[in-house]
């Protein structure tokens, strides 16, 4: 955690956000209800009262869908909690039959993370724990939270309990870190009920990782690797006990959501609905500025940039060559050029590039953060660090780093997002050498299947699901802002999510007569109130 004493007052907000991808090295096969870790103590998760059926010889449809997000559902008045973003039963009914038709119901849907909205309480649950910020809720806390969410949607539950009974179509539920109290029993129990868990078709990845039975396809929610602000430090335990007391513990993406990100949907509702969701907190900045330490911000830049301005990818391009290491001099980065490492890989017309070259007594303590948090190499890793030079030469930016080898060419594999998913799917396939399907979820941001190449010389198709939830990518807000005729921070304040286009995301796989599997990217078109039907991306009524 980067620290400061300077906190500034009402002038600037970052709520913090997810970053790059995947999660623990954990598993569940198809076969298996409950899988075991690899390696540590397993979380007090029920053992299920029945064995998920083994898969047939037949290769089945395998549906991939995550971040819906199920949230605090309506007030007593019958208007949605402003902190609601899934509000589209007739979307979730539509697709979860269209998936069961074309997988003639021999269909494993899997949820990949974030099912349930369990970081945004409702009044009268605080969950700050007297023994510091990194211990969120207490057991009895976050049940009644739980409670509260799943109460809130017992027909959505109905929907997806209906649709695992059908044929012989089954359910895989994997944590995510908005839900990571499932592994909790008494919190999964409550959520089990509803879906009707006994029935047989219906499992917890307790691991945080599913496989599927032929090992080559794995997906994971996507917030334990490198440094996530959302990552839990012994995932998947996710408990510590102080002074009597279990605690969950509070990564420090949760305590920034809970103390500003929270708080904004009351006026800002779409604000976590521009995917990756750091760009809706750029326009927050932009409108009204931030209100947390020095420290949080610095942070929030760093992973805001990782997480949108280094989202590159590139069907040729896969992990660093094994001079990688070798090209940039990472010592002269982090004590010459310092915090320029973030400015100048920020846009011109980034909001938050204005924060930093201000010429305020704020803005001076931020670029001594950001010059901190560039010397850590704790916080920032030297892959980061090497990822951020290679982008200020991609960009041509005015200060770059010299480069530490005269042999080191600028056209270099290194390129940040594949190197960073590169490094964790080499983990999987050192233990699983079949794997050729990776998708992952967390960001909110869908993405084409696209090639990663390895080391090893394997190659693995990687998918983002995105949401399945109403979101809109910063080009698409945009062009509404500007089609509504509005500034962008005020856009944020009155456009609702009703106005966001009615799409879904979702992984498919399927496959071949040969037993090769086949995956697509889609969209789910749907109104409430209407017909649906799947969209190829970029098709204008997603747009």
């Amino acid at each position: 955690m980067i620290m400061s004493a300077l906190v500034t007052p009402m002038r600037r907000v970052a709520p913090l956000l997810l970053v790059l991808m995947a999660g623990a090295a954990v598993t569940l096969s198809a076969p298996d209800a409950i899988a075991q870790p690899q390696g540590g103590a397993m979380p007090q998760v029920p053992a299920a009262p029945f064995v998920m059926p083994p898969a047939s010889a037949e290769p089945r449809m395998i549906v991939f869908i995550s971040d819906l997000h199920f949230g605090l559902g309506k007030r007593p008045d019958g208007r949605w909690s402003p902190k609601e973003d899934f509000r589209w039963p007739d979307a979730l009914k539509g697709f979860l039959n269209e998936m069961g038709r074309r997988g003639n119901d021999r269909v494993d849907l899997v949820i990949v993370g974030d099912f349930l909205e369990l970081w945004q309480p409702p009044s009268g649950i605080a969950c700050d724990a007297s023994g510091g910020a990194d211990l969120g809720c207490t057991v009895p806390q976050i049940v009644s939270i739980a409670r509260t969410v799943i109460d809130a949607h017992q027909g959505d539950l109905a929907l997806l309990r209906d649709f695992a009974k059908r044929g012989d179509n089954r359910l895989y539920v994997i944590p995510g870190n908005h839900d990571a109290a499932l592994l909790l029993p008494q919190v999964w129990s409550l959520l089990a009920a509803p879906l009707d868990q006994p029935a047989g078709r219906v499992a917890l990845v307790t691991r945080g990782l599913w496989m599927s039975s032929d090992g080559r396809i794995v997906a994971e929610h996507g917030h334990q690797v490198g440094n996530d602000v959302n990552r839990y430090d012994r995932w998947p335990a996710i408990t510590r006990d102080q002074r009597g007391t279990t605690y969950l513990e509070r990564p420090w993406g949760e305590r920034f959501v809970q103390q500003v990100f929270n708080s904004q949907e009351e006026e800002y509702e779409i604000i976590d609905n521009v995917a990756p969701e750091t760009v809706g907190v750029k326009y927050r900045i932009a409108d009204r500025g931030y209100v947390r330490t020095v420290a949080d911000v610095a942070r929030f830049i760093a992973f805001n940039l990782f997480e949108t301005s280094l989202a590159q990818k590139d069907a040729s391009l896969g992990t660093p060559d094994e001079n990688a290491a070798d090209r940039w001099d990472i010592k002269l980065a982090r004590e010459e050029i310092g915090y320029g490492l973030f400015l100048e890989a920020l846009a011109k017309d980034d909001p938050l590039r204005a924060e930093i070259e201000g010429r305020d007594a704020v803005s001076e303590a931020l670029r001594t953060e950001l010059a901190a948090l560039v010397r850590d190499d704790k916080r920032l890793t030297d892959d980061e660090v090497r990822a951020l030079c290679e982008h200020l030469a991609r960009r041509e930016a005015p200060r770059k780093c010299a480069i530490a080898t005269a042999g080191a060419l600028l056209e270099s594999t290194l390129v940040e997002r594949p190197h960073v998913i590169g490094t964790h799917v080499e983990g999987h396939l050192r233990t699983d050498a079949r794997l050729n399907i990776f998708v992952y979820g967390h960001t909110h941001g869908y993405e084409k299947g696209w090639p990663l190449k390895l080391r090893s010389g394997s190659e693995v198709t990687v998918h983002n699901t995105g949401a399945f939830q109403r979101t809109i990518d910063e080009a698409g807000f945009l062009a509404l802002v500007a089609q509504k005729n509005l500034a962008p921070s005020e856009a944020l304040r009155k456009i609702k999510l009703e106005d966001l286009p009615p799409c879904y995301s979702a992984v498919l796989v399927t496959y071949a007569s040969s037993g090769v599997p086949a995956s697509k990217t889609w969209r789910w078109h749907q109104q409430e109130g209407g017909t649906g039907t799947l969209v190829e991306l970029g098709d204008n009524r997603c747009n």
